[in-house]
């Protein structure tokens, strides 16, 4: 689709792609502020197309495709924390007293260690008073959004109240007067 005939409308679709509230971008666009005629030229069909044009455009230069997505997602949907931290493995500690005890210790697997698709899972390393912290990206929700990306779940919309039907009856009248109806038939 080209760019939009009327200037301002083809500003306010650039407002919109840019994340701007319809009022927003039609002030933005030169318009005075009209929050119903913002939100009707919002809808128009050749504005809306132009705005997913503009974005579909912005998304192919940022290399944004539905693979990369869905790479990116079964990455943190599929990490393994294992691959980032090490737990289990004993390590003296003395106290001030100088006794010995032998607690398990958590270690993090150093980051020239870790693959691509581990490293991508992670969100965040932090250290805190008592050592260092690896937080993950929300599994869950990542294979959810893969789920429903592949059609595995299915949003379910349940109806209550009560459905009314009416009855409709054909009736044909003939010129000489007489009538029939479905019942005759």
């Amino acid at each position: 689709m080209p760019i939009l005939s009327s200037s301002k409308y083809e500003l306010f679709a650039h407002g919109l792609a840019q994340g701007l509230s319809a009022s927003e971008a039609y002030e933005r666009a030169g318009y005075k502020r009209h929050d119903g005629n913002a939100g009707r030229l919002s809808k128009n069909e050749k504005v809306r197309a132009r705005v997913e044009e503009i974005l579909a455009a912005s998304a192919e230069r940022a290399g944004i495709t539905r693979e990369r997505i869905q790479a990116e997602l079964a990455k943190i949907a599929f990490g393994d924390i294992r691959k980032a931290v090490r737990w289990g493995e004993g390590v003296v500690i003395k106290n001030e007293d100088g006794e010995a005890s032998v607690v398990n210790d958590v270690a993090l697997i150093a980051s020239d260690k870790i693959d691509d698709d581990t490293a991508a899972a992670i969100s965040e390393v932090s250290r805190t008073k008592d050592g260092m912290r690896l937080k993950m990206h929300d599994k869950l929700s990542a294979l959810e959004k893969l789920g429903k990306d592949i059609g595995m779940f299915k949003d379910k919309v349940e109806h209550s109240g009560e459905i009314a039907f009416t009855k409709i009856e054909r009736v044909v009248v003939d010129p000489d007067g007489s009538s029939s109806s479905d019942r005759d038939a």
